[in-house]
């Protein structure tokens, strides 16, 4: 790689974090977005690399165990959405039960449902507005998109899909800074290990903090960018720059059917590890995720009855 002319980086440390990203350390650094920064290898000793990318690890170590200093008598501020007839409503009462069991601190749960959906008094109703042809198993996760809407919720929001099974502790989540925005790496990173797309089925994020992501969404044609992307988390994964968002730490949130399931499966085969074993996950795990099918009131299996109450 040759130093284009009148590019030259305007530091030695913007140079070598340029170079370590090159070799895909994921190293982040706050380059401004108007400067495209160009050197020569020949510019860096061995020595050099091998220093600033211990340095920069440390650095993202600690900044992402940055932890938050919260009031410890103030309600979590859990949510949910709930559109159409996909799920009951056994499934919100479920997630309440479990975040109930699962958070030290009282829970505050807001329902983001349909208008005409009666929603109990102990829980926050929020009217979602209602986007033509957006309904149905393969598009009412859109909906999800109005938890960004700060006019909503001002504040930090832990969000879990309805068909999440709490397994474990989660007070750990609440203690995450909220500088960023925290979600599920996605789990195509099985067969996919540099993917770094998110999985949206849980995310912990500050709504006044990333309020410019509803703002530039609800200010586009709606259904267009829902043709655009097969999802929400397509989309998320699209607009949050890669500084602004961290992923859960890897074991605490699993896929139930590829990781949980009979030993885990073999993702090249597609085939179970350990057939007939059953639901199985380690003490660092809090969050089974149950996308596709079955779903949990569908599934027998104990360990899952056990949680899912």
């Amino acid at each position: 790689m040759t130093t284009q002319d009148g590019q030259q980086a305007t530091s030695e440390l913007e140079k070598v974090v340029l170079w370590l990203s090159i070799l895909k350390l994921e190293v982040s650094y706050p380059f401004t977005t108007s400067t495209k920064l160009y050197f020569s290898f020949n510019m860096l000793t061995a020595k050099e690399i091998k220093r600033a990318a211990k340095a920069a690890k440390r650095a993202a170590q600690e900044q992402d165990t940055v932890v938050e200093v919260i009031d410890s008598t103030a309600p979590v501020d859990c949510a949910c959405v709930i559109h159409g007839d996909i799920y009951s409503w056994r499934y919100v009462d479920t997630l309440y039960s479990m975040l109930s069991r699962n958070l030290s601190r009282e829970i505050r749960m807001h329902v983001y449902t349909e208008e005409h959906r009666a929603v109990p008094a102990h829980m926050i109703k929020h009217v979602l507005t209602e986007w033509p042809g957006i309904r149905g198993s393969k598009k009412s996760w859109w909906y999800k998109m109005q938890l960004f809407n700060p006019a909503y919720h001002s504040g930090p929001l832990l969000y879990l899909d309805l068909d999440t099974v709490v397994v474990n502790n989660l007070d750990w989540i609440t203690q995450l800074g909220s500088a960023h925005f925290w979600a599920i790496r996605d789990f195509q990173t099985l067969w996919r290990p540099k993917f770094q797309g998110i999985n949206s089925s849980v995310m912990y994020w500050h709504t006044e903090k990333f309020a410019k992501i509803w703002t530039e969404f609800s200010e586009q044609n709606i259904p267009k960018i829902c043709s655009k992307y097969h999802g929400d988390q397509d989309y998320l994964s699209a607009v949050l720059k890669p500084t602004q968002r961290r992923f859960f730490p890897e074991k605490s949130a699993q896929s139930w059917r590829w990781q949980a399931l009979d030993g885990g499966m073999d993702p090249y085969k597609r085939t179970y590890k350990h057939p007939g074993l059953g639901t199985q996950f380690g003490p660092e795990t809090s969050l089974l995720i149950f996308h596709g099918q079955p779903k949990p009131d569908q599934v027998t299996d104990p360990v899952i009855k056990n949680h899912w109450h």
